[in-house]
C-alpha cells in the first residue's frame, strides 16, 4: 500500500435544496465561514450527492455529505470552522455534523464528472490540454472524455455569479483508465484542470455511481 497524506473529510450536509448548478454558490458560502478555504491551493470539494428534480435542484438525503479532499496536516486549518456550523445560501439553512475521515483508495480507473481547463472549449483541444497535464504529473495512463447513454459527450456548464456579472465555464467528465497504484493516489491527490474548490477536476475510483449528464 502506498501511503497519501491526503484524506477526505465527508460532513454530514442537511438541508432542504441545492441548485443543481451548486460548484460556486457551495464555495462562496464555505469561505465565508472558513476563510482558509479559500486561502488554501491544496484542496477540492467533491460534487454533493442527491436527488435530481424537474425544477433544476438537488434534493439531500440523508446520504448527501460535504466531501472535502485535503492534506491531513491541514485539517486543524478549517475543521474549528466547519464542524457542527450551519450556513447560509439564499433564504435557505444547511448543518454541517461530525465528519468522517476516508483514506483515499487506489483504482486502476477513476472518474471525474466535470474537468474545466481554461481557454480549451472544443473536444480535441481539451483533450490534449488533459493529457498535457497527466504527463506535466508523470502520470501514465489512457485518459477519455465520457459520454452519456445517447453517445453523446458527457458537457456540463458551471457558471459563476458574481458582482461583475455571470461567468459560464463548461467541461467535460473524464475518465483515465490503466492507472498504476501511485499515480492513481496521484491524479486523485491532484486532479486537473481548474477550480478544484467548485467540484470540479476531482478524481473518484470507478466503482462509485457515475451520474449521467442531464
Amino acid at each position: 500500500m502506498i501511503d497519501t497524506n491526503y484524506v477526505d473529510l465527508a460532513f454530514p450536509l442537511t438541508g432542504k435544496f441545492l441548485p443543481l448548478d451548486n460548484g460556486y454558490i457551495i464555495y462562496s458560502a464555505l469561505s465565508r465561514i472558513c476563510p482558509n478555504i479559500h486561502k488554501l491551493n491544496t484542496i477540492s470539494i467533491h460534487p454533493i450527492a442527491g436527488i435530481p428534480n424537474s425544477d433544476k435542484q438537488l434534493t439531500l438525503t440523508k446520504r448527501s455529505r460535504l466531501q472535502i479532499r485535503i492534506p491531513i496536516e491541514q485539517i486543524p486549518q478549517i475543521y474549528e470552522f466547519l464542524v457542527e456550523q450551519t450556513f447560509n445560501i439564499d433564504q435557505s439553512k444547511f448543518h454541517l455534523g461530525i465528519p468522517e475521515y476516508k483514506a483515499l483508495t487506489s483504482s486502476s480507473t477513476v472518474y471525474s464528472r466535470l474537468v474545466v481547463i481554461r481557454r480549451c472549449i472544443e473536444p480535441e483541444v481539451f483533450l490534449e490540454a488533459a493529457q498535457r497535464q497527466l504527463r506535466e504529473l508523470d502520470i501514465q495512463g489512457n485518459i477519455k472524455l465520457l459520454k452519456k447513454k445517447n453517445a453523446q459527450l458527457q458537457c456540463r456548464q458551471m457558471v459563476m455569479k458574481k458582482k461583475e456579472g455571470t461567468f459560464p465555464i463548461r467541461g467535460y467528465g473524464v475518465e483515465v483508465t490503466d492507472l498504476n497504484e501511485a499515480d492513481s493516489l496521484k491524479l486523485q491527490q491532484h486532479g486537473i484542470g481548474g477550480k478544484h474548490k467548485m467540484m470540479c477536476g476531482v478524481f473518484v475510483p470507478s466503482w462509485n455511481s457515475r451520474p449521467e449528464a442531464k
